[in-house]
């Protein structure tokens, strides 16, 4: 009876995934199969080393940060994603989170300054500072030893404006091992050219409609202008030798394809909304594939 319900929950999400990979770039969508167990099945708890969630607070330019991290079953240490959010952040992905830490993986959340009740102002230079104190954060000896972090293995994964902020951290971070970014805004590209002014014009009416923040928009937009030399993410992924993976459900950073004759560099695009509402099975399995390729042979922070 057991090995029967398990081939009825594998055929039914098998038939999921065909279901919402329709349309997209993932080629030949394989099965789910006993070894995506971490979709559908609990782990069994570590009774010394349990799967928990930890709360942290860092500062980050003098302003206090508040977020949290999930964290993996077992003694680890366990390669660990970072989640970039998006603008404002209603979507978190914390259902990659929860999924991701069942396969092994330690995955953290937090808040940039000024947002959603992280003290300091919100700006885009300061997310990415932000971004950057929270991998110093999980990389700090101390830290890494209770929160069981892989410190050779940290990548980053953002979302939209955070795919962005991501991008301009990771890439520049040695610490980082990788960067994947899901429905990338390039600040760059954004911002130069035709659409420009009208691109200003929408983000600047949205923006004032988002209370969550503590912002100025304008001067959130204009924060972004003034710097765009130091945003040129083509740049970055062209010089790029650590892993780079972009899914987009919009043609705006296609010019990323010529990039991925670079054995590192990944880009595709699938056909959803700009929070993959109807492809987060795909997406999860996607993340993980890409982690697993790219994880290196890690490193252990030894106790004292």
């Amino acid at each position: 009876m057991r090995s029967v319900n398990i081939k009825v929950i594998l055929l039914l999400f098998s038939t999921a995934l065909l279901f919402c990979c329709k349309g997209g770039k993932s080629k030949n969508p394989r099965k789910i199969t006993a070894d995506d167990k971490y979709l559908y099945q609990d782990i069994a708890r570590d009774t010394l080393f349990p799967a928990t969630i930890e709360e942290i607070t860092y500062t980050s330019g003098g302003a206090r940060i508040y977020g949290f991290g999930y964290l993996a079953n077992g003694e680890g240490p366990h390669a660990t994603i970072i989640l970039v959010h998006a603008n404002p952040g209603n979507e978190r992905n914390l259902d990659l989170a929860q999924n991701l830490r069942r396969a092994g993986v330690n995955v953290f959340y937090f808040d940039y300054r000024g947002s959603w009740g992280s003290e300091g102002t919100y700006t885009y230079a300061n997310c990415i500072e932000d971004t950057r104190s929270v991998v110093g954060f999980v990389t700090n000896p101390d830290n890494a030893l209770r929160l069981r972090v892989d410190i050779g293995n940290i990548f980053l994964v953002g979302h939209n404006l955070g795919a962005g902020i991501g991008m301009i951290e990771g890439l520049n971070d040695p610490r980082v091992r990788g960067v994947a970014a899901v429905s990338l805004v390039n600040p760059y590209t954004t911002f130069r050219g035709e659409n420009a002014e009208l691109n200003f014009s929408d983000m600047n009416e949205y923006f004032e409609t988002l209370g969550m923040l503590k912002m100025d928009s304008k001067t959130f937009l204009l924060d972004i202008v003034a710097k765009l030399p130091e945003y040129n993410i083509e740049k970055m992924v062209s010089d790029a030798t650590k892993p780079v993976l972009v899914i987009d459900e919009q043609h705006n950073n296609e010019f990323l394809k010529k990039y991925t004759s670079k054995k590192n560099v990944e880009y595709e695009f699938w056909d959803t909304d700009l929070e993959f509402s109807d492809k987060r099975i795909a997406l999860t399995r996607r993340l993980k594939e890409w982690l697993d390729k790219n994880k290196g042979m890690g490193k252990r922070v030894k106790k004292p």
